[in-house]
């Protein structure tokens, strides 16, 4: 994506109102004092299927509210997969319907099968699909970045770096977001692995992480969580970084969901002016 100048770009994920219509969600971004989207790759906010009219629609809403669009959040998955032939998205649909939003970066996911389990097969080819998928993205000057996520092949530093280095194409980044799970490795040493790589940075906070016999994370707000977010984005903003800082869920759900995102983009405005840097 184009990189902002001077202040930090602060985004909404759609994914965050997926029982709601995008025309709401656009609403409440621009209402909440959001700068950018990122529109979730399925029902109700765009379709896995290529449809010209319903993107060009889209886009437009998207301007006349005057945000810009940091990325599709779409739903492609490269390599070996566990999920059902039906439930793939099609490279192609995604790519064009990225291109005609006007979308500069493409959310993918490398495999859903983690590093601690994945063998030399899986890893293979989840390299050369994302080698095949990056070419065709390039033809159209779309940019893929992996979301780093457990049970994927992007679950840690580590496994990205390596995965960036046999991938080698110019235009296949990374989607940062802390684990879900406590790690031996920390927030801060995942980051600062894999800075050069970050086109962006979705930001969400837990009070407990998910754990290995089923227990699923616990969300809370941004400034109360696990994860203290003060010195991720210090690292983030002395290394340049100008990509989009994206909300992806609220802590609370119903009546009180806005209050909550309008609480979390405060308190991550708050942090930049700790800094002592323009929010």
């Amino acid at each position: 994506m184009e990189k902002s100048q001077g202040k930090p770009l602060f985004g909404l994920c759609t994914i965050s109102h997926r029982e709601k219509l995008l025309e709401y969600v656009l609403d409440l971004a621009r209402d909440l004092g959001f700068g950018a989207i990122e529109i979730w790759g399925r029902e109700p906010h765009i379709s896995e299927k290529f449809d010209e009219n319903r993107v060009a629609a889209a886009r437009k809403m998207v301007e006349e509210r005057h945000l810009c669009l940091c990325s599709l959040g779409s739903y492609v998955t490269c390599g070996p997969v566990r999920t059902r032939p039906e439930e793939l998205v099609e490279v192609d649909d995604v790519l064009h319907t990225a291109r005609c939003l006007r979308s500069p970066v493409v959310r993918i996911w490398a495999s859903d099968i983690g590093s601690d389990h994945a063998d030399r097969e899986v890893f293979d080819r989840t390299v050369r699909d994302i080698q095949g998928a990056c070419d065709r993205a390039a033809r159209l000057n779309l940019t893929l970045a992996a979301q780093m996520h457990d049970d994927t092949l992007a679950d840690t530093a580590a496994s990205c770096m390596r995965l960036a280095e046999k991938v080698a194409r110019d235009n296949f980044r990374l989607v940062f977001q802390v684990s879900h799970r406590d790690r031996p490795e920390s927030a801060e040493q995942r980051l600062t692995r894999v800075l050069d790589l970050v086109a962006q940075v979705d930001i969400h906070n837990f009070s407990q992480y998910a754990t290995e016999d089923g227990e699923r994370v616990r969300r809370a707000p941004i400034s109360e969580g696990l994860v203290d977010y003060y010195p991720l984005l210090e690292i983030l903003a002395n290394h340049g970084y100008r990509g989009c800082y994206a909300l992806q869920f609220a802590a609370r759900e119903g009546a009180a969901k806005r209050e909550s995102l309008e609480q979390d983009l405060a308190y991550v405005r708050s942090l930049f002016k700790l800094m002592g840097r323009s929010a």
